[in-house]
């Protein structure tokens, strides 16, 4: 009995441990990537998607008998750690599959625009910061790889609402308006020019520093009044799980406030 009472010891505090490491593995794994201590593709493919599923499982196997031997053995002490404990892998776990299933029903695209027959272009402002090893910008004829269909065709039917955004102001006034709604973003302006009607951007995530290149092309409409497009691109990995279309979204509502 003695001995399951050191066991017991030793696992709520091995358990308490391991639920403190394991926030923080998966904090640094992205911090490091986003600091460039590591390249992405470790920090997130080797780090948080190997390793850190092992770190989540081995915490939740020791956070249990942890528990089991709190509540058996006395003096019943250590059950609250070990429940709290307990709580770590499960929410890690609850939102990992909250993600996946997200992915699951969405296409497997990282480039969204509202215009998919005339589709804005970058500058070479843009072009240059990207480098080597990211997506292509090529939208026409572009493939979704896991449903071999046009991009075109999977925005279209997974985000309806993603289209061309048309205001009453002239061409001049637009621009301002949609200047001013790109800074309201937090976004990095890279181009801003009133006379091609165009603005380039690039939006960091906090986490792993993924940085997604937005354009925002402004022209005069016909009839009057002007009209805004928008496209959104990923630089690295095949599917943005909706962030593009999300953030095309929050530009639009803020450009018509």
């Amino acid at each position: 009995m003695e001995n399951l009472a050191k066991l017991k010891t030793l696992l709520v505090k091995l358990a308490a441990g391991l639920a403190i490491l394991t926030p923080v593995f998966f904090a640094v794994s992205a911090l490091g990537s986003k600091f460039g201590l590591w390249d992405w593709r470790f920090g997130f493919g080797v780090l948080v998607r190997n390793y850190g599923p092992k770190l989540m499982m081995l915490t939740l196997v020791v956070a249990l008998l942890a528990l089991i031997l709190s509540l058996l053995v006395k003096p019943r002490k250590g059950w609250l750690v070990a429940v709290l404990a307990l709580a770590v892998p499960l929410a890690g776990m609850g939102y990992g599959k909250k993600i996946g299933k997200i992915a699951g029903e969405l296409p497997f695209i990282h480039d969204i625009t509202t215009d998919t027959q005339d589709v804005p272009s970058f500058t070479s402002a843009i072009i240059s910061q990207r480098g080597e090893g990211t997506n292509t910008l090529d939208y026409v004829g572009k493939i979704d790889k896991r449903s071999k269909k046009l991009v075109s065709v999977e925005q279209v039917a997974a985000y309806p609402d993603i289209r061309t955004i048309v205001l009453s102001d002239d061409r001049d006034a637009a621009f301002a308006r949609a200047l001013k709604a790109a800074k309201s973003m937090g976004w990095d302006i890279v181009t801003d020019s009133p006379d091609t009607g165009i603005i380039e951007a690039t939006a960091t995530s906090f986490w792993f520093g993924f940085k997604d290149d937005v354009v925002i092309r402004i022209r005069a409409a016909e009839g009057g009044g002007s009209v805004v497009d928008v496209r959104s691109i990923s630089r690295v990995g095949g599917s943005d799980i909706g962030k593009n279309a999300e953030r095309i979204r929050q530009f639009r509502d803020a450009l018509e406030k």
